[in-house]
């Protein structure tokens, strides 16, 4: 019984000796759990919006809830969005809500509801100002903001869409200030 099993380079170790069968089959066996185990690592983050592969971010997003997926969106919106969405569901149908559904496309938004407005609206209605700085505003802009709101705001309330496009221009502003002063010192006298 003098056949020996090299497995140094394997990180599994036999617990106990036995028959070279035997120790073969543990040693087998130990590399299968090990590949099974490095396995439910991958899968662990598949589910992380931060590693899952680009290829499967449109699956762990409709997982999570959202409905609007676009192809052609950076990939960095696109893991944002996902990250974000337990809490985006969590506020969904309020002021947040809407805000940060915007704030993911670099759009920025004030909300007034109806009794905020002087004079007051129709009740249960309410209005949204967006601002749009990264480029022009257009039809398809103004229809994926409409999709975007109509996601986040309840659906028993109306809402006026006032788009605005917001420069912001980098002025940049230099000074110097020179100033001068002269002192005469006299010897001192009784």
């Amino acid at each position: 019984m003098s056949d020996a099993i090299d497995d140094s380079d394997t990180p599994f170790q036999p617990l106990h000796q036995g028959s070279a069968l035997q120790i073969q089959l543990q040693t087998l066996i130990g590399q299968e759990l090990t590949t099974l185990e490095q396995g439910a690592d991958v899968v662990a983050t598949l589910w992380q919006p931060a590693h899952c592969p680009l290829a499967l971010l449109p699956w762990l997003a409709w997982s999570q809830g959202i409905k609007e997926w676009d192809e052609r969106w950076p990939e960095a919106i696109k893991r944002q969005l996902v990250a974000d969405s337990y809490q985006q569901h969590q506020y969904l149908g309020t002021r947040f809500a809407i805000t940060n559904a915007l704030a993911h496309f670099d759009m920025g938004a004030q909300i007034s509801e109806w009794f905020e407005h002087e004079p007051m609206s129709e009740p249960g209605t309410f209005r949204v100002d967006v601002y749009v700085s990264h480029r022009g505003i257009d039809l398809p802009l103004i229809k994926e903001t409409r999709k975007l709101i109509d996601r986040a705001k309840r659906k028993s309330v109306d809402y006026n869409l006032h788009m605005n496009l917001q420069a912001k221009p980098e002025v940049k502003l230099n000074s110097i200030h020179c100033s001068s002063s002269m002192t005469t010192i006299y010897p001192y006298t009784h």
